[in-house]
């Protein structure tokens, strides 16, 4: 399931080009489609985003309604509910040290030199199936930039609003959800929407429709890749801060990859065992498992 090099093997820098070769190579994807999807969305609004969110998702839902955001939020469990307010506060906080504050100055000549920030007035986010901590991630400091409308984009699965999602919506007092996702969903908040600016992370299909609206609507500035985390860690470092690390990487992509570089062979066991046990408990442990084998090293510094 796991990849270990170890540092002291003679053909480690061998090993880590070949691995570090293979990652930046990537397996290229076919994304010739979505400039078909952009287009036909961009003169045919509605009815084309209906064609490929059924043709995609088996979606016929775009907007949802209060009830059924309601109805999804009372099935959320408390637990996690409680880390969502937990998590808003936190960035709520942070976000909020980010805020400028207008310059105005008179020189001595009277002359009157203004520097003004103004906020966006509408801002699209791209939320992919079950992360509410990027829906607050990006609704909050929007919110507090004084954005006046936030349209969240979150697509369904298997014809069910995901509740942590909706409940992170209501908690930023997001106003309009439309639940479609990939290419289509760039192309209805750019088009149908109409928002100013575009944010949030997608697969490689959502990053070339980002590409492809640019110019009609404003992005981050840059498209994002398949996303890695690396993990340096000793015997001293909580276990389960490892490995929610790892899994919660894992469910990004089927690119995504996680590295834990450590000097403790024995923590890596410990690593792979607590993986073991915690995949028990998820629900796409087979999407999971690929997603080790094609793109999961671990890293060992010593035979310690």
């Amino acid at each position: 399931m796991i990849k270990i090099i170890n540092c002291k093997n003679k053909t480690f820098k061998k090993k880590l080009k070949f691995f570090l070769d293979k990652r930046r190579s990537g397996k290229v994807i076919d994304t010739s489609i979505v400039s078909k999807i952009i287009k036909d969305i961009k003169k045919n609004k509605l009815k084309a985003l209906i064609k490929y969110e059924k043709k995609f998702s088996k979606n016929k839902m775009i907007k949802p309604t209060q009830r059924e955001i309601n109805l999804s939020i009372k099935k959320l469990d408390p637990k996690i509910k409680k880390a969502i307010d937990f998590a808003y506060s936190r960035i709520f906080k942070f976000h909020s040290l980010q805020k400028i504050k207008n310059i105005k100055y008179i020189d001595k000549y009277k002359n009157k030199i203004e520097y003004k920030y103004v906020p966006i007035q509408n801002v699209g986010v791209y939320v992919p199936a079950n992360l509410p901590s990027t829906l607050l991630m990006n609704a909050i400091p929007a919110k507090i930039a004084g954005v006046k409308r936030i349209v969240v984009a979150n697509p369904i699965v298997n014809g069910n609003l995901n509740s942590a999602v909706m409940y992170a919506a209501k908690k930023c007092n997001v106003k309009e959800i439309i639940t479609c996702g990939g290419a289509q969903a760039i192309a209805s908040l750019a088009y149908i929407q109409k928002v100013n600016k575009i944010t949030g992370p997608g697969n490689d299909y959502v990053a070339r429709a980002k590409q492809l609206v640019f110019g009609d609507v404003g992005i981050e500035g840059m498209i994002a890749g398949p996303s890695e985390i690396c993990i340096i860690a000793d015997n001293k470092t909580e276990l389960n801060e490892i490995t929610t690390s790892i899994l919660g990487q894992s469910e990004h992509d089927k690119n995504s990859q996680s590295i834990l570089i450590t000097k403790y062979k024995e923590l890596i066991t410990k690593v792979q065992k607590d993986i073991s046990v915690n995949l028990k408990k998820l629900s796409r442990k087979k999407n999971y498992l690929k997603k080790f084998k094609k793109s999961w090293a671990f890293h060992s510094m010593s035979k310690r």
